[in-house]
């Protein structure tokens, strides 16, 4: 232990190794770095003057190696989002239906398609909770179902 702790900490009378451990920190701290605000030119590290052809070695490369899944998309999600959009266009017409103005020969048809389009998705909807629906569903039919759940989710690994 350099001299001047040792009489630093037995003046104070205190010797455990925490207290000499942060004066050791208080007198052998290194000075504060400033840095410069030049902007640097060049390189900042000397070039070791080797090419190519004199390292040895193996040269590593990253893969383009970009995994991604794709499963088609769950029709409950596609009717959420039509719905979804239903919804605004039909809050867009009723506000301005709200506002005093008539609609216009295209924003009436515009509605007429979007109530079709509506009426249709709630058929559809019956439709594929009926074919879903694990209680109306044969044996065969949900084995050919799990099956299928086994082919997207892999095989675990």
């Amino acid at each position: 232990m350099p001299k001047k702790l040792k009489k630093h900490a037995v003046n104070r009378g205190n010797t455990t190794p925490e207290r000499l451990a942060e004066i050791a920190n208080e007198q052998f701290q290194d000075p504060p770095t400033m840095a410069s605000q030049r902007p640097v030119e060049g390189s900042i590290m000397e070039p070791s003057g080797l090419g190519k052809a004199h390292v040895r070695g193996t040269i590593v490369t990253s893969r383009n190696f970009a995994p991604s899944v794709r499963m088609k998309p769950h029709i409950g999600v596609m009717l959420a989002d039509a719905y979804t959009v239903i919804a605004e266009e039909f809050r867009l017409l009723r506000d301005r239906a709200e506002n005093g103005s008539e609609l216009s020969p295209s924003e009436a048809r515009k509605f007429t398609a979007l109530a079709d389009t509506m009426a249709k998705l709630a058929r559809e909807e019956r439709e594929q909770e009926k074919r879903s629906d694990p209680a109306q569903l044969s044996d065969d039919d949900l084995l050919e179902m799990l099956d299928q759940a086994r082919e997207a989710l892999g095989s675990g690994d």
